[in-house]
């Protein structure tokens, strides 16, 4: 019983949650809306975020990921060749 009353509060608690987030329909939402808000998002997040340094640093990993695909590539054909 006391666990049914916790689960009950537990449900309560977010149906509520639900309940205050607004319904999308979707006959009203346009991609252009869509787009708005992905562009607001994306800079408040350069707001707090130094976007420009992290894709630096993305640039960097994807770089040196890439050329460590290649060599192992490059080694293994290497490899397979007969009389090296």
């Amino acid at each position: 019983m006391i666990t049914e009353a916790i689960m009950n509060l537990v449900k309560l608690n977010m149906l509520w949650f639900l309940n205050i987030i607004p319904n999308v329909e979707i006959g009203e939402l346009n991609l252009t809306d869509v787009a708005q808000m992905f562009v607001d998002i994306l800079n408040g997040i350069a707001y707090v975020f130094p976007v420009k340094d992290a894709l630096i640093m993305l640039g960097i990993w994807f770089g040196i990921y890439t050329f460590t695909i290649g060599w192992r590539v490059i080694q293994r054909i290497w490899d397979a060749l007969p009389f090296t």
